[in-house]
């Protein structure tokens, strides 16, 4: 049975995320959409996962660990990883390699850390939307080195999005799936020559506020790539 999902969510931990974008706001807001499942995917860190899937669980959600990093190109690009710990292993790396640019709240915004009843534990430093230092290819590779699955973030927007920098899709690397904000733009994209066919298109709601959750629900099916990361998370398992 597929699964009604929002794959692409910020928290309160992404400095362009609303404060009220809590984990225990999100999982409630999630179940009140009539989810079965959300994707956490906070720029460039994984601080806020723990609480989120603590959260989860007490609303009988299953919750898919992710990053949204940002490459040395200025390209986002969703990690979906198999475990929170994988997660929380792959922003350490990033956070070694981000450059020492101080997050100035009243310009940018927060980046709070939170338990799962939303108290504060921590205001991080440096600003997380900085590109990370790696490169497509390497931030990609160290993904999949930790089980977990790459997929290129709203190709079909003018900025930060792979084809907005590189023009059409790298043949390195290779990618199995895309997420779109407008999955009907992909007929034009494929008339243009800039992206090939095969490509499992995904969506998400990018939700930066408590009021976008659930605004592009995708339903993720057992033919989907990222179904071996899905099945059996959360309140039991997955049919």
């Amino acid at each position: 049975m597929p699964l009604r999902c929002d794959l692409h969510l910020h928290s309160c931990l992404s400095p362009c995320g609303d404060d009220q974008m809590t984990p225990a706001n999100i999982a409630g807001f999630a179940k009140l959409a009539g989810l079965d499942l959300i994707a956490l995917t906070d720029h460039n860190a994984a601080e806020n996962l723990p609480a989120i899937q603590r959260a989860c669980d007490a609303y009988g959600l299953r919750l898919l660990p992710g990053i949204e990093m940002n490459t040395a190109e200025e390209i986002h690009l969703l990690c979906y990883l198999p475990t929170v710990d994988a997660a929380l292993s792959l922003s350490a790396e990033i956070r070694h390699r981000l450059p020492l640019v101080p997050c100035e709240e009243k310009v940018f915004g927060t980046q709070i850390v939170m338990d799962e009843e939303d108290r504060e534990l921590e205001r991080v430093q440096p600003l997380l939307v900085s590109g990370c230092g790696m490169g497509l290819e390497e931030a990609a590779a160290r993904c999949r080195a930790l089980g977990g699955i790459p997929v290129p973030a709203h190709i079909d927007r003018e900025s930060y999005s792979v084809l907005s920098v590189l023009g059409i899709m790298p043949e390195q690397p290779v990618f199995e799936a895309v997420e779109l904000r407008d999955p009907q733009k992909m007929e034009g994209l494929l008339a243009a020559g800039r992206i090939a066919p095969g490509y499992e298109l995904l969506t998400g709601s990018d939700a930066h506020c408590l009021e976008e959750i659930a605004a592009r629900p995708h339903l993720l099916g057992e033919n989907s790539v990222l179904w071996p990361l899905v099945r059996g998370r959360g309140q039991g398992k997955i049919a």
